[in-house]
């Protein structure tokens, strides 16, 4: 196995636990957070104007 393949198997067996855990949370609820995320207010943009 090449070394970085090696070092992602390693990452990968040691968050397995997170994975699991959040894999069940899954995209849904991601996307839900956002939708219901306050909204910034927008503020116009300001151009500066070469002289």
């Amino acid at each position: 196995m090449k070394r970085k393949q090696a070092e992602a198997e390693r990452a990968r067996a040691q968050h397995a636990e997170l994975t699991k855990h959040y894999r069940a949370i899954g995209p849904a609820a991601i996307l839900a957070a956002l939708i219901c995320a306050p909204k910034k207010e927008k503020t116009p943009l300001k151009l500066n104007k070469a002289a």
